[in-house]
């Protein structure tokens, strides 16, 4: 205790700032497990969504927070993780809202024809070329690919966006002429479907709870790591 005493005021405020770090970091590892367990093969973007903001000797707090992004490939980790751990319906990705005129605002989920990466999703660069054929943003140098007669017999049966000559083209239900998906042209009485419109945001259970894998390990390894850490800086001013 005599030893303990002549710590210095730094010295124990950088040992507990240690330790926090290590027990943030185990907590970040356990989320990374649950996910690996909970997911069905998870990317490296949602696997790497969670970093450590580091306590210091003048900051006693550490925090497992998620990482921002922009675009599909690399979206913002909690706007897409917090329904599967809250539940309940997802907000519109950037491609929806970006196709919300062609779609007349509705959701999209990946048809059976779509080209998918080694994860299971759609691929970026796929729903890049959709928004940018369909004219729902600019691109230099675009170049159609369908023929002169396909576009037009596509035109007739209302299947493409305004009337835009294009490989993808916008299906729509017999009756109320709602958009229905987005397919392409892929041959002489060949199409593939990409997307699928849905009205009614995809629904989703809770399956992981983030805040409570944290709390689980911070009951149970705190103590341990700030003891540990307290230790090892007494035992070096000992030595």
């Amino acid at each position: 205790m005599a030893a303990f005493d002549q710590l210095s005021s730094k010295e124990v405020p950088a040992a507990i700032a240690m330790s926090m770090n290590k027990v943030a970091g185990a907590a970040k590892r356990a989320i990374v497990s649950e996910m690996e367990e909970v997911f069905d093969n998870p990317n490296n973007w949602t696997l790497g969504a969670f970093a450590v903001l580091p306590a210091t000797r003048d900051n006693l707090e550490a925090k497992v927070i998620t990482k921002d992004g922009t675009g599909e490939k690399h979206p913002n980790a909690y706007r897409y993780l917090s329904v599967q751990d809250t539940g309940g319906r997802r907000r519109m990705k950037r491609s929806e809202y970006l196709m919300r005129g062609i779609s007349e605002g509705q959701y999209w989920v990946p048809g059976k024809d779509a080209p998918l990466d080694a994860n299971g999703n759609i691929q970026s660069g796929e729903i890049t070329r959709i928004l940018s054929r369909l004219g729902q943003f600019e691109e230099n140098g675009f170049k159609a690919n369908m023929t002169a007669n396909s576009a037009k017999r596509l035109a007739k049966k209302g299947m493409n966006a305004r009337g835009q000559r294009s490989e993808y083209f916008v299906a729509r239900e017999r009756g109320n002429g709602r958009p229905s998906g987005i397919y392409k042209y892929v041959g002489p009485g060949q199409v593939a479907q990409i997307l699928i419109f849905t009205p009614a945001a995809p629904n989703y259970k809770p399956r992981i709870s983030f805040e409570k894998i944290v709390a689980d390990v911070v009951a149970r390894e705190t103590d341990r790591m700030i003891g540990q850490a307290v230790r090892y800086t007494l035992k070096k001013r000992l030595e």
